[in-house]
């Protein structure tokens, strides 16, 4: 089998920190890293707006496929490394409670907190993907209750995506300090991937700025 080569996008502070710290719980499958400094307009350039036309990261290149958005990224990755188990195969039940939570993370409890966070007056509840934002965050809580992740005993790439959203939501106060959030915040910022991650990202943001 022809093993194609997979570049991922990335820049320091940004959603991107999701994906360093999945490829790190992978165990770090070979792999480009294209480092763009956001300072310097890089992702705004013509040769990266040819690969996402949104100027956003991440982004995964994997052979000639272009592949955006964090959720579908940390999705694809997952199930392109089964061997690494941080994703529920086809056939498993658990995949559908997987799958749902990735999904609701991006539909409903992003705009919830963005409009939030911007002040923002909210349309109809039944206008809305998130409907309330209370609702949406009692959702996420009950995701929690059960723990410590998202599958129960089993870490995966789920809890990748909501616990990126959980520890940037608790740093800026758009998500109250309720235990199941702040222990589960706790427990994902002990992982020593995560940890890796996140200094490989503190040190990439220090050379952008020397």
């Amino acid at each position: 089998m022809t093993v194609l080569p997979l570049t991922h996008y990335h820049a320091p502070r940004t959603r991107s920190l999701s994906i360093l710290w999945l490829f790190e719980e992978l165990g770090q499958p070979p792999h480009d890293r294209v480092d763009l400094n956001l300072a310097k307009g890089d992702h705004k350039t013509k040769w990266y707006m040819a690969i996402n036309p949104m100027g956003k990261v991440p982004a995964l290149l994997h052979g000639g496929t272009v592949i955006t958005e964090a959720a579908a990224i940390a999705l694809y990755l997952a199930d392109l490394y089964p061997d690494a188990g941080v994703a529920p195969q086809p056939g498993d039940t658990a995949r559908g409670t997987y799958l749902r939570w990735i999904v609701f993370n991006q539909a409903a409890v992003e705009p919830a907190v963005t409009d939030l966070a911007l002040k923002r007056e909210p349309g109809s509840p039944a206008m809305m993907s998130y409907g309330t934002y209370d609702a949406t965050i009692d959702a996420l809580s009950g995701a929690l209750l059960d723990g410590p992740y998202i599958l129960g005993d089993k870490f995966s790439a789920a809890d990748v995506i909501v616990g990126s959203g959980v520890r940037w939501m608790l740093m800026f106060k758009l998500l109250p300090e309720r235990d199941e959030f702040t222990s589960y915040a706790e427990r994902l910022t002990a992982r020593p991937a995560l940890q890796r991650a996140l200094a490989t990202d503190r040190a990439l943001l220090a050379s952008f700025q020397a």
